[in-house]
């Protein structure tokens, strides 16, 4: 079990940049989780307006469309975190 968690610190500390100081990392990595969470939030859109679609013609989904819209909102949690810890100032 101790492995599993050293490895997902180490997973979060790379999606972080938390041991890179390069300007010219971070800045492009900023635009990638910018146009990340545009993409997801239009993703959103679509899983809501194909749900009011769905129940406007009587259709019901089958539980791959439910577990879909489950992993989209994990990604936007995992993006808007990322993204958080990337703008807040770090603290020693």
């Amino acid at each position: 079990m101790r492995k599993i968690n050293k490895l997902a610190d180490l997973c979060w500390e790379g999606l972080t940049l938390q041991h890179v100081s390069n300007k010219e990392i971070v800045i492009p990595y900023l635009l990638f989780l910018t146009l990340t969470i545009i993409f997801e939030l239009f993703l959103t859109f679509l899983f809501i307006f194909s749900f009011f679609i769905f129940n406007s013609f009587g259709y019901k989904p089958h539980f791959q469309y439910y577990l879909s819209g489950g992993i989209l909102i994990l990604m936007l949690i995992m993006t808007g975190s990322m993204g958080t810890v990337l703008l807040l100032p770090k603290k020693h």
